[in-house]
């Protein structure tokens, strides 16, 4: 654990004194002065900043108070930021007593922490307690484990208004989910029981941010962190299957949360909706104008968030199901397998794909989002029994009957034999972990940052400078020694075209529905009516090597 720093509070004498050395040494970097007088690099822009009102307490004493008066009147807006964040994780502990005295000490502490001389008074605390909405302190024991009466005091009351207010496709729930991506099925077996592959295994894990409407009409473009800014799998690629950030931890961070927020606010432009998020540090409190974000109430999202509740889960289910039978086939053909982030990405969006708008609107109905309904009306199609509920099924258990439209497909899902006779003949290869322990490998690992006091600090002065993203080219480590891990090329015109020979040819020894076959056509036209101007012009040489 990072040793505390010691604070080091420069008096306007002091500071005034760091203004002349810098007048007298012109050439002196600003990182070596502020090593001279023991201070960081930002707390001298500070009084860089300042420089007019220091400059005027110290040389006209007689002005001093009128000058110190003017800079008390400071917003704190980084003492804002870090408060509310330390907040925000200490809410949710049950062994911690918090009240009104203990958020007064925290905020005089990250003032002195970030430099200020005035520190937030009494009242700035009671601003910033109905900024937030915070009302009663929780004591010990209030959030502590999943309460009853707390849940049940959730939906008799906030989802109760929220559900008389909106209409179930108005209804939102978004969550983040670790993801081992490169995470093999004869690999896993590190994380049961005693691990030996996990230190390996951690540094190719990605957050994914799931969203979807009460009724699953609508979901939303996954949005995917990775740890490198500029992936080497994402060279040459112009169009990405998901949303991508990066930073050092691949966590969700509030202003990454804020700015995705903002943009899917934009999308709503017209719409009233409802967002409902767990109540986490990475998920700051923004006011909008299209949505009403509602946060749930500590310790109780695994009862009462629908992604929680198996959406996540099913969407996991289908990318492990991808991922074992690229796998296998690998295995069976005796073919090196390679797996990159670009690979991932487009697995993820794929297995999100296949989610059922039934299985989002079942789980939904499962945590307590039923549309309410008159005294007498037939039961709402959203509230399905609990013994009707399996939305952790293997893929294909659900049904599909829908017709598909005019030039669309409708979702093809495998059946779930199909999952188990893969992982049946993974078997026969190697050794390998039940499915669901498989599924499940990532469920605990931690997607939102939790810091302590000291990163706290540090976030608040990134969230200033926009720094915080990784520059490394990494995607992780290679599945093998002899893996490079190197950019995928694009694809030339003729090698698609011999694609989809291939395809056609699979399909006449294959029974393959009407449905599918018929996209090779489709897919083929696509590329007929692409213009030609890309084209490299023939030469005379070109000619005599076509005629050999």
């Amino acid at each position: 654990m990072a040793t505390k720093r010691k604070l080091n509070v420069k008096s306007y004498e002091e500071k005034y004194s760091i203004l002349k050395f810098m007048d007298e040494n012109p050439t002196w970097k600003k990182k070596d002065i502020a090593a001279k007088f023991n201070m960081k690099s930002n707390t001298l822009s500070d009084v860089i900043k300042n420089r007019e009102k220091i400059m005027q307490a110290v040389e006209n004493p007689s002005d001093a108070r009128k000058g110190i008066k003017r800079m008390k009147q400071v917003t704190f807006d980084d003492v804002d930021l870090a408060l509310i964040t330390w907040f925000r994780q200490k809410v949710s502990l049950p062994e911690l007593h918090l009240d009104g005295e203990m958020l007064f000490e925290k905020a005089k502490y990250f003032a002195k922490e970030f430099g200020h001389d005035a520190v937030p008074s009494v009242s700035w605390i009671d601003r910033f307690k109905k900024r937030y909405g915070i009302g009663k302190i929780l004591k010990a024991g209030e959030a502590g484990g999943v309460d009853d009466e707390v849940v049940q005091s959730w939906k008799e009351g906030k989802l109760s208004d929220i559900l008389h207010r909106y209409e179930a496709k108005d209804i939102y729930n978004c969550d983040e989910t670790g993801l081992f991506w490169k995470m093999l099925p004869e690999k896993s077996l590190g994380f049961v029981g005693t691990s030996y592959h996990g230190s390996k295994q951690q540094k190719n894990r990605i957050t994914v941010l799931v969203c979807a409407n009460m009724d699953g009409s609508d979901k939303i473009p996954l949005l995917v962190i990775g740890k490198s800014k500029r992936p080497r799998a994402f060279k040459n690629v112009n169009h990405l299957p998901v949303a991508y950030e990066a930073n050092k931890r691949a966590w969700m961070t509030g202003a990454l949360f804020e700015t995705w927020l903002r943009k899917l606010d934009r999308s709503m432009e017209g719409r009233k909706i409802a967002m409902i998020v767990d109540n986490c540090p990475a998920h700051p409190k923004v006011e909008l104008e299209n949505i009403e974000v509602v946060f749930l109430p500590p310790n109780t999202t695994s009862i009462t968030q629908p992604m929680d509740g198996g959406i996540i889960k099913n969407m996991k289910l289908h990318y492990r199901h991808i991922l074992a039978f690229r796998r296998l086939k690998a295995a069976e053909e005796e073919a090196q397998f390679k797996w990159d982030l670009l690979d991932a990405v487009s697995a993820v969006k794929l297995a999100w794909d296949k989610v059922s708008s039934q299985t989002i609107s079942n789980v939904y109905a499962k945590v307590g989002f039923v549309t309410p309904r008159p005294h007498g009306d037939a039961p709402d199609q959203a509230e399905v029994p609990d013994d009707e509920l399996n939305v952790t099924e293997m893929p294909g258990d659900e049904t599909n009957d829908t017709e598909m439209p005019d030039g669309e497909m409708n979702d093809i899902t495998e059946p779930a034999s199909a999952f188990r006779g893969i992982w049946e003949r993974l078997a026969d290869l190697f050794p390998v972990p039940t499915i669901d322990q498989y599924v499940d490998i990532d469920a605990v690992e931690e997607c939102t940052d939790v810091l302590t006091d000291e990163q706290i600090v540090e976030m608040a002065h990134a969230s200033k400078s926009k720094d915080e993203e990784s520059e490394t080219e990494e995607d992780g480590e290679p599945n093998s020694e002899h893996e490079q891990n190197e950019p995928k090329k694009p694809p030339t015109m003729g090698q698609v075209c011999q694609a989809l020979d291939i395809i056609r040819q699979y399909n006449i020894f294959e029974q393959v529905p009407d449905n599918l076959a018929i996209l090779v056509d489709r897919y083929e036209s696509f590329l007929m009516s692409r213009p030609t101007q890309q084209r490299k012009q023939s030469t005379i040489t070109d000619f005599f090597k076509a005629k050999e």
